[in-house]
């Protein structure tokens, strides 16, 4: 019988207790290695020493650290030549002296690899039963918990992605029957010299991922066979020596992918035919960019640097390229339909992927909430506020588009988005990207989605309210009281009522953004969703800024985890608000929260109006009402605070009972912007005529009023089956509350009309066949007080306003305007009135039907009797007049997008495409398109001894046994650098053993460690032969 010898190739570097416990594991085998190769690959003389008192015969040094394959490579050319001592004394279980010459095969470990005493024997026998098999691997079980499988082979997806046939499974002997794999990893890996040597053993251009599988695949293709020995078991610590290395470290964690990447994109045009590898490593740059945008749509945004410094590694490295398919080719005797039925097929491949998918979840207690809309009365909810709209907006359906009090026309869609650009070096408001994005709904009449958006704010107020009370309790009343309590409350009633559209969609959206912004670490998903709500809810309501950051101040602070998410949180409020934020350098900062759009002029409630919830003065009507009584003003705020009196018990009983965490985060909401609404009625930041104009108080209230309904819900979980009573009886009685506000809802006294414009037909035409001609609208006031405003080409647009242009007092054009009405006043110098007038480009005069009759009839009488104006006729908006002759209408030249923006050297086009850009890119993060992956369990430092187990399953148990053959000293004279730690800093534990998300493999289950989900990349560390820059131990 041949003789067979075996040498065990051992590589360390970190030493300590794994080290030796695997040691150990060698000296128990029950058919022990004929003789140790132990490789200190940059361990320092500590371990040197300790590998010496191990038994190692011979001891290779390197100065710094090696990668295993070339560490493995180094030990076996060192081992050239070197007798086998004592191999008849070592049990080799072979005669001396038998007929041929000895079959040498090679055992190679990582000093974190302890084998079970039967290891060798068993992989061994199989080996020895086929002649064909050159290659062999064992079940490689987790270190501290023997019971789990980590590998049991390896093999290729179709499209060539790297897959662990068997990971993370309890070991119950199911697989023990498995046999023919297409490729092994390097741990445990028993190989035949001469066939390790003919090959040219692992690939210099794989140091960690891949290198036993390539080994595999090209034994595969040079006739050999590679099998697994499931009843050979070695526990594996998975540190770093060989393979990928676990920790929890996102520095880690990406160079892992980083490195798996590279090794993926290395392999596959490695193995691609040559005029296709030629093109595959032409296109790498175009790889690189196509994956950072992969890994930004996965949400991954920690594997965008490694996607692209990964192609980037295999593009420059061509002759690595080369160099490995000419070792694929140089024993190539069969081709890939070789190989092609140990592929793993795609179903396999979905299927496993769903399966850990969902192991994960459930293992991090992750699993989706089910809010149980329809049970829990959600869609009952629903249907009711959808009729309550439709009672209360019915005026509003049948028209296409609205103007009056703060709501005016949209521009066409092309312009639209033309106004979204700073032009002529003044930024556009953030408010307008929102115009623009929901006038594109209607693109063919953007002013009808402004209609479908008032009408459809009741029921979209009140399924956000629900879905963020479902958030917040259990109970059905409680989930209905914020429901209701948001989209009937005296907010929204009162600025649908006010026409309020930036204050609409703030109510609409900010129950999602509370909900996404309190998840936000959960998953990049969550957190670009909430980027992007932030964003709208800051461009409707700017006043909330300093509420926003004193948020996010707080959820850094108690952020322990995920502090990157809640930062991603901020990342498209500022960049739409730049453009503002740059032109107010050196200006007034205030400038920066004042209202969006038209401002008309209002009065803020006082003190206790506003803590009740109603934005401006009388209480919606409840004031005039009660005053008509001869009751005055203090009743009326006494009767609504009675009425609101339930909501309020149960906030206060919520805010008392109910969990630290939502307790705190509502109250420090309501108390926001409570202080928010008291800021704004004291704010008089821009004016219309002589009247000043303070900030909406109604944006503050709708932040304080969610945290009220929101500290209610959770007063409704301590009422159980009581709460169901008290909110019917809450909600009756806040109905009543806002009751004036819904008259004036159904009836449609709200000033909101129909019509494209504000002005007449004819002037529509003209000014849209000359955008630079202006129509002077006067309103009579009383005696000798006239309202006069400039209205430019078809009127004025929602979206074409911009607050940088608004200034508090007086401007220079206000005085001209002034001097314009005095002219029309006045009588006897017509000619002057219209120079002055064709100086201006205004070529048309409307006085409005409202306002005071008298002086509107002697303004009609002195406007008639000009020569310089002709009588247009009655229109629906008001009296007519045509300025006769030429109107310079060219004096004002068209807006330039090109132009500097104020403050920067960039054009207005420049910076738009720069917002466009990243917010696409949050967008992008938002898509719920995320992996779901897992990060490695942690385990106590230094915990390097494993659990007790039954002794069936963890024989491997390490006791003191007799040392090897005639342990040996031979070692390279070669200096070492100081030795590291005993243990590792952070050492790997049950966790997955996760290959980077985007080489195709599933993400491993097992975890059982009960936390938040966490989309993070996951990945492991691998050691590619330098000394490390992070996560160094």
């Amino acid at each position: 019988m041949q003789q067979t010898i075996v040498t065990a190739v051992l590589v360390a570097r970190e030493g300590g207790e794994w080290l030796d416990q695997t040691l150990a594991a060698l000296r128990e085998q029950t058919r022990r290695p004929d003789r140790l190769i132990a490789i200190d690959a940059g361990g320092g003389e500590r371990v040197a020493q300790q590998l010496e008192q191990g038994g190692a015969q011979l001891i290779v040094t390197a100065a710094k650290p090696l990668p295993f394959g070339e560490a493995i490579a180094r030990g076996v050319a060192a081992a050239a030549g070197t007798a086998v001592a004592g191999a008849a004394a070592a049990g080799a279980g072979e005669a001396a002296g038998a007929a041929g010459s000895p079959e040498e095969w090679l055992w190679l470990l990582a000093e974190d690899s302890a084998p079970e005493p039967a290891a060798l024997e068993r992989i061994l026998d199989t080996v020895q039963r086929a002649p064909s098999v050159v290659l062999a691997g064992p079940k490689l079980v987790d270190w501290d918990h023997p019971e789990r499988i980590i590998e049991l082979g390896q093999s290729l997806t179709t499209g060539g992605a790297r897959w662990l046939l068997r990971r993370q499974e309890l070991d119950q002997q199911q697989y023990d029957h498995l046999q023919d794999v297409l490729g092994v990893g390097p741990v445990g890996m028993l190989v035949r010299r001469d066939v390790w040597d003919a090959l040219g053993g692992f690939d210099p251009a794989l140091p960690v991922f891949d290198d036993g599988l390539d080994l595999s695949v090209r034994a595969r293709r040079a006739g050999y066979r590679v099998v697994v020995a499931p009843a050979s078991r070695i526990r594996f610590a998975r540190s770093g020596v060989a393979g990928p290395r676990i920790d929890r470290s996102r520095s880690v964690m990406r160079a892992a992918h980083r490195q798996g990447r590279a090794a993926h994109l290395h392999r596959r045009i490695a193995y691609a035919p040559g005029f296709a590898a030629f093109f595959m490593w032409l296109g790498l740059p175009l790889v690189a960019v196509a994956r950072v945008l992969w890994a930004l749509i996965r949400e991954q945004p920690g594997q965008m640097l490694g996607e692209f410094l990964a192609a980037l590694q295999v593009f420059v490295t061509p002759g690595s390229i080369l160099a490995s398919r000419r070792r694929l080719a140089r024993h190539a005797e069969a081709g890939w339909a070789a190989v092609r039925p140990l592929r793993v097929d795609r179903k396999t491949v979905r299927t496993a992927r769903m399966i850990d998918r969902e192991a994960i979840l459930a293992a991090q207690g992750a699993r989706r909430r089910e809010l149980h809309f329809i049970s829990s009365g959600g869609l009952s909810v629903l249907i009711v506020s959808a009729v309550a709209s439709i009672v209360l907006c019915w005026w509003a359906i049948p028209h296409t588009s609205l103007f009056g009090d703060a709501i005016a026309p949209l521009s066409p869609i092309g312009e639209l988005w033309r106004n979204t650009i700073a032009q002529n070096g003044v930024p556009a408001d953030p408010y307008t990207w929102v115009l623009a994005l929901i006038g594109s709904f209607t693109f063919w009449n953007p002013s009808h989605a402004v209609v479908l958006l008032l009408v459809a704010a009741i029921p979209a107020a009140t399924l956000g309210g629900w879905i963020w009370g479902a958030q917040l309790t259990e109970s059905k009343a409680g989930r209905a009281l914020v429901g209701f309590g948001w989209a009937l409350g005296p907010v929204l009633l009162g600025t649908l009522a006010a026409g309020r559209l930036p204050t609409v969609i703030l109510a609409i959206a900010l129950p999602w953004l509370l909900l996404a912004a309190s998840r936000c670490r959960e998953s990049w998903s969550w957190a670009g969703t909430a980027s992007l709500l932030a964003a709208v809810v800051l461009a409707c309501a700017p006043v909330l800024i300093p509420a926003a950051l004193v948020i996010l101040l707080v959820g850094l602070a108690s952020s322990v985890r995920g502090i990157a998410r809640v930062l991603t949180t901020a990342m498209a409020p500022p960049v739409l608000f730049a453009p503002q934020l740059v032109s107010l350098f050196g200006g007034h900062p205030l400038d920066l929260v004042i209202d969006p759009g038209l401002t008309p002029v209002f009065r803020p409630g006082t003190m206790w109006q506003l803590m009740l919830g109603f934005p401006e003065f009388g209480l919606a009507g409840w004031g005039p009402i009660l005053e008509r009584l001869g009751l005055g003003d203090a009743p009326a705020t006494l009767l609504v605070g009675v009425l609101l009196l339930p909501i309020v018990l149960l906030a206060l009983l919520g805010l008392f009972t109910g969990r630290v965490f939502t307790t705190v985060l509502s109250a420090l909401v309501g108390g926001l912007g409570l202080v928010t609404a008291f800021a704004s009625a004291q704010l008089h930041l821009v004016g219309v005529g002589p009247d000043p104009v303070a900030i909406w108080t109604g944006s503050g209230l709708a932040l304080y009023w969610i945290g009220v309904l929101s500290l209610a819900a959770v007063g409704c979980t301590v009422l159980a089956r009581a709460a169901a009573p008290i909110v019917s009886v809450a909600l009756v009685a806040a109905l009543i509350a806002v009751a004036p506000l819904g008259v004036r809802l159904v009836t449609g006294q709200t000033g909101l009309q129909s019509g494209d414009t504000q002005l007449p037909a004819l002037v529509q035409a003209a000014g849209a066949a000359d955008p630079g001609l202006h129509t002077l609208v006067l309103t009579a006031l009383g005696d000798h007080e006239v309202r006069a405003e400039l209205e430019r080409g078809a009127g004025t647009r929602l979206d074409a306003l911009r607050t940088a242009e608004r200034v508090p007092g007086a401007t220079e054009q206000d005085r001209r305007i002034a001097q314009l009405v005095g002219l029309l006043a006045s009588t006897g110098d017509d000619e002057r009135l219209h120079d002055a007038l064709a100086e201006q480009g205004i070529g048309f005069v409307l006085l409005r039907d409202r306002g005071d009759a008298a002086e509107r009839a002697q303004l009609q009488a002195t406007f008639d009797r000009s020569l310089s104006l002709a009588s247009a006729g009655q229109t629906e908006h008001g009296l007519l007049w045509r300025l006769d002759g030429d109107v310079d209408a060219s004096a004002e030249q068209p807006a330039s997008i090109v132009s500097v923006l104020e403050g920067t050297t960039m054009s207005g086009r420049t910076v738009w495409w720069v917002q466009l850009i990243v917010l696409f890119g949050v967008l992008l993060l938002a898509l719920p398109t995320g992996e779901v992956v897992e990060r490695p369990e942690r385990r106590r430092r230094g915990s390097t001894t494993p659990k007790a187990l039954d002794p069936q399953t963890d024989p491997a148990r390490p006791a003191p046994a007799a040392p090897l053959a005639e342990p040996g000293s031979d070692a390279y004279d070669e200096p070492v650098r100081a030795s590291g730690p005993d243990e590792p800093e952070v050492e790997p534990g049950l966790g997955a053993a996760l290959e980077p998300a985007g080489d195709g493999e599933p993400f491993d289950g097992g975890s059982l460690e009960a936390e938040p989900l966490d989309r993070d990349p996951a990945g492991v560390e691998p050691f590619d032969g330098e000394p490390r820059e992070e996560g160094e131990r």
